[in-house]
């Protein structure tokens, strides 16, 4: 990637009086529970505009305190809504350059509404909503499901008593009480996705507290609801295409998907939207259940798939399986997208994650319109269907959420706020051109409108492009945080790869189950690939079911991964009994060991040995009958 120059001259801004550990020297600290932070809590008022001193909530901070010398502060602003920002914390940090962290006191926040204090979760609700099957054709079944949902999720929850103050405008008043409570500093604020919405109404709000701004999947604060789900319906329509168009131009990809990857979602979407399929779906016991893979649920899995390069091609390979007769891999991505444990059907309760909180902030951020619920309801499917030639694929994602809010208890003002228009402050602007749930074209809107804005725009790539570990837009962000070097152009654009490294799909041709070493790979490779492990979090024993039978069960070791394979069909003429080693603490021993017993129309008793570190190979055992080796190479 070409180096991008910057100015020499440091922008003017006050020198951070102290540190944020010398800030902090009075308060109640404590080791935080989800990182290797340090946290406090501060009790605030649960109204901030009541301050009511009998009604107060408990809002908790991580912080990171610069290892040197302290160059600033940064506010840092995840995600969501919903996300924690306590139990993320550690993954960013993990993502930045050192620097940043040597240098840097940089403080997360568990927004009211997430956390294990307060978070908000009806996992049992949730997991029935995001599976139901609606349409705008049936416009009453539609607003029935989001009627239930919004019944039984407040109920699952209980949480009465804070529901009402659960909206970005008091989270805000929350981080401003601590900046207060540290001395007033000027501060850096980031803000990624939802993060720029919140950190966007901040700076409005209190000018006075702002050292600088990035924002990175940007939200246009001025468009209401429905230019919001329009612009990112387009948008992920528009992305869709040119993934499917990207697998064309792919040869592995295009191998495994036999015709256009469009033509092979329309035509199962067509047939989803006249009855649902039933996957046979084998559980960690061994037993077979049928499961439903309905359009909805591949819709869901489409959009969200469109977040990374990554997820781009997963959901492309899985395509690819179902286009073969192997639907399992898209229902697990659809359980996996969707939060729901595949084996039980029930939500899975995420501590980074509250889904629940996603709707209390946003329906109470956002208004739905007018009238009662069902008016409201009624009126955006009609707006749906009046959209939905702009979105022959992706129509869910213009009404499914907004349906959800207009049942909700608590609404959101009807006026949108004035546009963010920057400050004397440095605001810097990050955005991806593949981004489709805050489009670029967002970005450029505020881009647009804001004093001393500079941006950078990415094609290709993720939603959310800080922290990737590219130097375009890391250097930049970096340079402006560490030493106030503004970018010398305001507008910058770079380049990474639309679609991640695409994994064919192994063994579909009937001869490579002839050879060993290729069996041994296929099983190497799947390890990969499988939806449940990718999701897996290592650290607890996990036992799944294999595509077409048996189990597999992943183990975590002190070096790595123990495998255990119990008649596992992971093609459907292949049965895989055995185990495997990964061993993989960065030494030179380092390596995936397979001892495989396989049957079927090839059979045999195999050891494969991968070394990680030079990536050589050796196979020994019987196959066939015969002696297993490795094939004799030609010139």
């Amino acid at each position: 990637m070409r180096h991008i120059l910057f100015a020499l001259a440091c922008l003017a801004a006050p020198a951070q009086a102290q540190s944020l550990y010398e800030a902090t020297s009075d308060l109640a600290t404590f080791p935080c529970e989800a990182s290797s932070l340090t946290c406090t809590k501060l009790t605030l008022p649960l109204d901030h505009r009541a301050n009511d001193p009998d009604k107060t909530i408990d809002i908790s901070f991580a912080m990171s305190f610069a290892t040197y010398e302290s160059r600033g502060i940064l506010f840092f602003f995840v995600g969501g809504p919903g996300a924690s920002g306590l139990a993320s914390a550690e993954n960013y940090l993990s993502s930045f350059d050192e620097g940043l962290i040597q240098y840097m006191d940089i403080v997360f926040v568990d927004q009211r509404g997430t956390g294990p204090d307060h978070g908000l979760s009806c996992p049992l609700a949730q997991a029935r909503f995001e599976a139901a099957e609606v349409s705008i054709d049936q416009p009453d079944t539609a607003m029935q499901v989001a009627r239930t949902y919004v019944t039984e999720c407040t109920t699952e929850m209980g949480r009465d008593d804070i529901l009402p103050f659960v909206n970005s405008d008091q989270a805000i008043r929350d981080s401003e009480a601590f900046r207060q409570k540290i001395g007033s500093p000027k501060v850096w604020m980031y803000g990624e996705s939802y993060g720029t919405q919140f950190v966007q109404a901040y700076a409005a709000q209190f000018p006075q507290a702002v050292r600088g701004v990035i924002l990175d999947g940007v939200v246009d604060l001025n468009l209401d609801a429905p230019g919001f789900y329009a612009a990112s319906t387009r948008a992920s329509e528009s992305i869709l295409g040119r993934i499917f168009a990207e697998c064309g131009r792919n040869p592995d990809c295009a191998r495994d998907m036999g015709e256009d990857a469009g033509l092979v979602y329309d035509r199962l979407m067509a047939g989803l939207q006249k009855q649902p399929l039933t996957v046979p779906f084998i559980t960690a016991t061994g037993s077979t259940q049928p499961r439903p893979l309905t359009a909805g649920m591949l819709e869901a899995t489409a959009f969200y798939a469109l977040y990374s390069p990554e997820g781009r091609s997963e959901f492309l390979r899985a395509l690819a399986a179902s286009a073969r007769g192997n639907h399992l891999p898209l229902l697990q991505l659809a359980y996996s997208y969707m939060y729901i444990d595949p084996e039980t059907l029930v939500g899975l309760d995420d501590p980074s994650w509250f889904s629940a909180a996603f709707y209390a902030i946003t329906c109470t951020d956002y208004d739905s319109g007018t009238g009662t619920p069902d008016d409201r309801a009624a009126a955006i499917l009609a707006e749906a269907a009046a959209f939905a030639p702009e979105a022959p694929r992706l129509l869910r994602a213009h009404y499914f959420e907004r349906i959800a809010c207009a049942y909700w208890p608590y609404q959101g003002p009807s006026a949108r706020p004035a546009q963010y228009a920057g400050g004397d402050w440095p605001t810097l602007i990050l955005n991806s051109d593949s981004d489709p749930i805050t489009p670029i074209t967002m970005a450029y809107s505020v881009f647009d409108n804001s004093r001393n804005a500079h941006a950078v725009f990415l094609k290709g790539g993720p939603h959310v492009i800080w922290g990737r570990g590219i130097g375009c837009p890391d250097e930049i962000v970096y340079d402006l945080l560490l030493d106030g070097v503004a970018p010398a152009e305001r507008e910058y654009h770079c380049e990474q790869d639309l679609l991640g490294e695409y994994t064919p799909l192994t063994l579909t041709d009937p001869a490579e189950m002839a050879d060993p070493v290729a069996v041994a790979q296929a099983v190497d490779t799947e390890l990969y690939q499988i939806i449940p492990l990718i999701t897996w979090d290592g650290l607890n024993p996990l036992t799944i079911g294999c595509d077409f039978g048996g189990t597999l069960t992943a183990e975590p070791t002190d070096y790595g991964t123990d495998y255990q394979f119990a008649d596992c069909r992971l093609w459907s003429d292949l049965a895989v009994s055995g185990s495997g080693q990964e061993i993989n603490v960065d030494e030179p021993g380092d390596n995936i060991t397979l001892s495989l017993s396989v049957s079927g129309p090839q059979s045999g008793d195999i050891l494969y040995r991968l070394n990680l570190r030079d990536e050589s190979w050796s196979l020994s055992g019987t196959w066939n009958g015969k002696p297993a080796a490795l094939p004799r190479l030609r010139p």
